[in-house]
Order: C-alpha cells, then structure tokens, then sequence
C-alpha cells in the first residue's frame, strides 16, 4: 500500500466513525421518547463534531504531503464533502430532539418521512463507500418523497389562519427532517464524483 493509499485508508476510518455517531445520533432523535434523550444525542453531535476536525485536519495533511492524483483525489474530496454533511445530520438530529423536548404530548405523524431519511443516509454512505453510482442515483429518487412532504406541509400552511403547537412542532421537525434529505442526496453526488469523476445533477 502506497503513502497516499495509506492516508486515505485512514481517512476513511474517521468518516466511518463520523457516520456510525451520526446516525446513531439520528436513530435516537427518531425514537426519542424522554428529555434524557437530548443529552443522548449531544453527545453524538459532540463526538460527531470532533471527528470531523480531525477528519479535515488529516485531509489537509494528505493534499499537501502527497498531492494525490485521479480517484485518490477524489475520494480525499468527497471525504471531507461527506464530513459536514454528517455532521450536519447529527446537528439536525439534535433539534429534533430538542423540539419534541418541548412538545411530549405531540404525535408527529412522520414515521414514514423519517424512515425515508434514515433510509437515504445509509444508501447514500453505503454509495460512496462502495463507490457505487447506482445506489447513489436511487437516493435522488428517494428524496422526492421527503421534498413531496415538506411542500404538502407549505400548501396547508399558506391556506391554515394559523397553527397549534404540534402542527408547528411538525412542521419543524419536517424541515429538519428535509435538511436531512438533502444532506444525503450531497453524500450521494460525492459518491458518484468518487466513481464517475462527475457529479450528479440535484436541485
């Protein structure tokens, strides 16, 4: 194994690790059931945060020691891309629970709009880590879904002469939940810039 192979075997060990706390940090937001939940899923944002330094740190590093070329510089990019992209999710996360925090006695009613997230980051991860432009493309598909929802929310709003505290509390959560989407569909170009050196057409 080359230098320059090393380094981005090291890089992808920190954004494994960065991913394994993001999505632990949104699998509990999604299954949140009590306050002790937002300290929960801080510390995953906490955790999620300082890998991602350390992740950008080592990237730097590597462009600048070994000046990779081809694919190697394009798996070092899309590696700090995905970086913010999953620490933003863990930061999402965290306002989810922090708004159910506040609402207990609210039923959001966005069990599928939120599987449907979940389902986009482990596709979109699992896309750039096989380097696999196929799934990374099923993502964008997915992410109509979400987009549909959120806009269907929008609609009801523009007509609504207002809204009680749970609507508002799921129209928070649906955005939060949309910023999600969109952080994996982010994820999933990375991944088909890794295998096609181009990336893929998103809104």
């Amino acid at each position: 194994m080359s230098l320059v192979e090393r380094a981005v075997s090291e890089i992808a060990g920190l954004l494994d690790k960065l991913y394994s706390e993001s999505m632990a940090a949104l699998e509990a937001a999604l299954g949140f059931s009590d306050e002790r939940g937002v300290e929960a899923v801080a510390r995953h944002a906490r955790e999620a945060g300082r890998l991602r330094t350390s992740l950008v740190e080592r990237s730097v590093e590597a462009l600048a020691r070994y000046q990779p070329m081809a694919r190697e510089l394009r798996r070092i990019t899309a590696y700090m891309e995905a970086s913010y992209d999953l620490f933003r999710v863990a930061r999402y996360a965290l306002e989810i629970t922090r708004v159910l925090a506040r609402v207990p006695s609210c039923s959001t009613g966005l069990g599928e709009e939120a599987e449907t997230a979940r389902e986009m980051l482990e596709d979109a991860y699992r896309a750039l880590r096989r380097e696999d432009p196929v799934l990374a493309e099923r993502v964008l598909d997915l992410d109509e879904r979400v987009d549909r929802a959120y806009l269907r929310a929008l609609d009801e709003l523009a007509i609504r002469e207002g809204l009680g505290r749970c609507e508002v509390a799921r129209l928070l959560i649906l955005r939060h939940l949309e910023r999600i989407a969109d952080h994996a569909v982010y994820i999933a170009s990375a991944a088909y810039f890794v295998s096609r050196g181009r990336r893929l057409l998103t809104d």
